[in-house]
């Protein structure tokens, strides 16, 4: 009797799959996929999912309490998206397809040594000792405090440190896992280019203020191929989006945002990821939106709660707590306290942008 047609077609396709070959229907037929390539609207395998500030700062001191000594200097909660580890439960570090987020502990005495990446990297500040912390990125010591963000974009050398008596806190964010999955990273202690374990300081945030504040670009300098302000301040941050917000609500889909760029290119900061800060005033409820780019949001100020869908679901953010949004996540915010809401939001939009893969749908 001859072999049913079903059963000759999964023989093939079991051939397929062991010499490292598919088909048509192996990539693109749902009844053969779980994840296939071609839906009539995006549907992404990363998740919405939402982590309490609180619960990683108490993980960041057990974590500190029982690692190596030797490695108490580098301790990170990072934030791993649940529906991205369900499809590749191997790759590391994933808070979106395309983007590491997490928190790190600094202690007093910590001095990691200096290094670098092809991973484009910043971080933000979320709690510090009165005299603050600091970021040392090519020579340049930053100080960073509540809000500020410091880049370390590609290839630059960078280490930090803690200028105050207790533990400080900041936000991590890279796009590591793009690098990743693009197979092109790489990652060197300043040790073993050029024997030192931390860098000279040659300078401090107060150069770069003073050659890119005021929209002015160095002529006599050379081009960098990076983003040359490392240093975004948030007191001139929050000065901004609060004059804007004397006189407008700013768009009804984002209220007050303000991205920082590169006054290079006067594009994003980063080739790869666009920051930014966005103030939703007190009873403001935006507009839902869609777009092809994956969030990780939080609360710099104030409280804000995202709702998702046509009310389906509804995250309350308080001051630090951490939101993922997948790429075509319809949103919106609503701010029921009294104080505005500032949200640092760091998206992958100028990698789709690249790609010409953007799309935006506003309600």
């Amino acid at each position: 009797m001859e072999m049913p047609r079903e059963e000759k077609l999964k023989q093939v396709l079991d051939e397929l799959k062991k010499n490292s070959l598919g088909t048509y229907m192996t990539a693109f037929d749902p009844r053969y996929s779980n994840y296939p390539v071609f839906y009539s609207e995006p549907k992404p395998f990363m998740t919405t999912y939402m982590w309490k500030y609180e619960d990683l700062k108490k993980l960041a001191f057990r974590v500190r309490e029982v690692i190596d000594p030797e490695m108490t200097d580098r301790v990170t909660i990072h934030l791993e998206n649940p529906g991205i580890k369900r499809l590749a439960p191997e790759f590391p570090a994933p808070a979106t397809p395309t983007m590491y987020a997490g928190i790190q502990i600094i202690g007093p005495k910590d001095k990691p040594p200096a290094h670098r990446h092809l991973t484009h990297a910043f971080r933000v500040g979320l709690e510090f000792p009165p005299e603050g912390g600091y970021t040392t990125v090519n020579g340049i010591r930053i100080r960073i405090q509540k809000g500020d963000v410091v880049l370390t974009p590609a290839f630059t050398w960078h280490d930090h440190g803690n200028f105050g008596n207790d533990y400080a806190f900041w936000y991590d964010g890279l796009d590591a896992p793009l690098t990743f999955w693009l197979g092109v990273e790489w990652y060197s202690f300043l040790k073993d280019v050029e024997g030192k374990v931390l860098q000279d300081v040659i300078g401090t945030e107060i150069d770069i203020e003073g050659k890119y504040s005021y929209n002015y670009i160095p002529l006599h300098e050379p081009k960098q191929e990076i983003n040359p302000v490392w240093y975004y301040p948030y007191k001139k941050t929050r000065e901004t989006l609060m004059r804007l917000a004397e006189k407008s609500n700013g768009s009804p889909h984002y209220g007050i945002s303000l991205e920082l760029i590169n006054p290079q290119t006067g594009g994003p900061a980063f080739p790869t990821m666009s920051l930014r800060f966005n103030l939703v005033k007190p009873g403001m409820e935006t507009r839902p939106v869609q777009a092809t780019e994956s969030i990780v949001m939080f609360p710099i100020e104030g409280e804000a709660t995202v709702i998702l869908g046509d009310e389906e679901r509804k995250y309350n953010l308080k001051e630090y707590d951490f939101l993922t949004l997948p790429p075509w996540a319809k949103y919106k915010i609503y701010n029921e306290g009294k104080e505005p809401s500032i949200l640092f939001i760091q998206s992958d939009a100028p990698t789709y942008k690249a790609l010409g893969k953007y799309r935006e749908k506003l309600y």
